[in-house]
């Protein structure tokens, strides 16, 4: 067996191993699927440079047109998620996707059909997949290159330095195997560049926290253990197939499936138990901001309850203690307020009144003195033609007071953070509320995951406050809109409708006519 088949099988290998460690992360980060799907792609092109190496079977050629074609659209997949424009171009990714899995698809159907493979095999087949590859390559790469343009701070520029290069070895020198089956005088680099790309993508993997989260070396050895073992099946299975090709296909990918299987869910479990550990961490801090709001009522229970009883045992009469009696009715009804708020805030059901969005506004930061960032310099810029709304106080106020403190935490070395109210639309009719800070500012894929729940870049965050934030205004009839960059702070605008003018009324800051 000659060296480069051996380099392919390291490389097949060494894929299975990536797809392993992203896949214990699918569904907690937007980057763990494409990549994913490129490596077992690219471990399915791999594989079938060995089994062409060493049968000669002409089938195999088609097995990597296929994989060639499918790496195409999962590298953009990639691409989009790492720079945060998967959600703006997500109709452009399915058509993508769409078109290049069709061509796959051919080249797989090609296998059983001799009239098929004799045209999927063609100069002609090969020239219409390097037309339809290379250009939506070299868009994804514009973009990683704008990325590093704009990026500030020097991690995230390393990361996408690291993920650029990464992504040329595995995806783009594959392409010098088509160019030379079209007669081309270019060097087979395919094998040697996705060889050399695993490093480069563990790298980022494990280093530079690609998918938000620190993956353990014991995950990563269960992930190579098992490809190495894939491996080893492989080539069991290459040994007592090699005549049915067909039946040997079958089973390589029957292999490649289990195995997939089997990373995911011993890779997972190292995974999710960390993820219960947040979860019940973010329960503790609910229930303790619950206890601190149910302890004050309870306390001024208490005392009031044991001084009417303690004057019940003296004997004296209560005709002169009718304050103590009020103060027991107040905190049983604040009692109440509290737990209807707990159930309005986890169900977000707003109980609307007239609200003066200023006076909401000058309340909340009035507590601000009080928080803990004595670093942070407040700034209003309060509209006085602002009409009311229709809201509700306690959701709102929440809501703000997330803003805020996330305002001021994302400001730890000192900043401003102002907030502002406006009119907005035609004749007034939207009222807006803009916090804006001076502050980190957030990268292109924080920024687009920004209001999922239990999305967190904060050691001690639940993930809930901008998501809880978005359903307070979407449940008021209004939107949430988010502008930020890395460095230069950002900027969060809520918009609620106003309140409809009655005939004759006049609006607050205005003189009636």
């Amino acid at each position: 067996m000659s060296g480069m088949a051996w380099l392919s099988l390291m490389a097949c290998a060494g894929q299975l191993a990536l797809a392993g460690l992203a896949l214990a992360r699918v569904g907690k980060s937007p980057l763990a699927l494409p990549l994913s799907l490129l490596s077992i792609a690219l471990s399915m092109w791999n594989f079938a440079n060995f089994a062409f190496a060493v049968s000669g079977e002409e089938g195999w050629r088609l097995v990597n047109l296929g994989a060639t074609v499918l790496a195409a659209p999962c590298t953009v997949h990639f691409i989009l998620s790492f720079t945060g424009q998967r959600r703006r171009f997500g109709g452009g990714l399915v058509a993508a996707y769409a078109v290049y899995c069709a061509l796959a698809i051919l080249a797989f159907s090609a296998l059983g059909s001799p009239w098929l493979a004799e045209r999927a095999t063609s100069p002609a087949f090969a020239r219409l997949s390097l037309a339809l590859v290379a250009p939506l390559l070299a868009a994804g790469w514009g973009l990683l290159l704008l990325h590093l343009h704009r990026s500030v701070r020097l991690d995230e520029r390393l990361r996408t330095g690291l993920v650029l290069l990464g992504l040329v070895l595995l995806a783009a020198l594959p392409g010098t195997d088509l160019m030379a089956e079209l007669g081309l005088s270019v060097p087979r680099l395919g094998t040697l560049g996705t060889l050399l790309g695993l490093p480069v993508m563990a790298t980022v993997a494990l280093r530079f926290h690609l998918f938000g989260k620190d993956l353990s070396i014991g995950a990563a050895l269960y992930a190579v253990t098992l490809a190495v073992v894939g491996v080893l099946a492989y080539l069991i299975v290459f040994r007592l197939f090699a005549a049915a090709q067909g039946a040997l296909i079958a089973a390589t990918t029957a292999i490649t499936l289990a195995l997939l299987a089997a990373t995911r869910r011993g890779v997972s479990a190292f995974v999710l138990q960390r993820e219960r550990l947040k979860q019940l961490a973010t329960l503790g801090r609910f229930s303790a901001q619950m206890a601190h709001d149910l302890k004050n009522p309870i306390a001024a229970l208490k005392g009031a309850a044991q001084f009417l009883k303690e004057e019940h045992t003296q004997g004296h009469s209560w005709e002169d203690k009718g304050d103590f009696l009020d103060l027991l009715l107040e905190q049983v009804e604040r009692l109440d307020r509290v737990v209807s708020t707990y159930q309005r805030l986890g169900r977000v059901e707003p109980l609307t009144h007239p609200l003066d969005l200023n006076r909401l506004v000058e309340e909340v930061l009035g507590l601000q003195a009080f928080a803990g960032f004595p670093h942070v310099r407040l700034e209003r810029a309060l509209a006085r033609d602002l009409p009311p709304c229709e809201g509700d106080h306690d959701l709102l106020a929440n809501a703000l007071e997330n803003l805020v403190r996330n305002a001021c935490e994302a400001m730890p070395r000192g900043g401003t953070l102002t907030v502002r109210t406006r009119r907005e639309g035609p004749e007034g009719r939207s009222v807006v509320l803009c916090v804006e800070d001076t502050g980190e500012g957030m990268d292109a894929r924080t920024r687009e995951r920004a209001f999922d729940e239990f999305f967190t870049t904060k050691a001690s965050g639940s993930g809930l406050g901008l998501a809880f934030v978005r359903r307070v205004v979407e449940a008021h009839g209004g939107e949430v809109s988010l502008t930020s960059r890395e460095g230069h702070g950002t900027i969060l605008l809520l918009r609620l409708p106003a309140q409809e003018a009655q005939p004759g009324a006049s609006v607050p800051g205005e003189r009636a006519p």
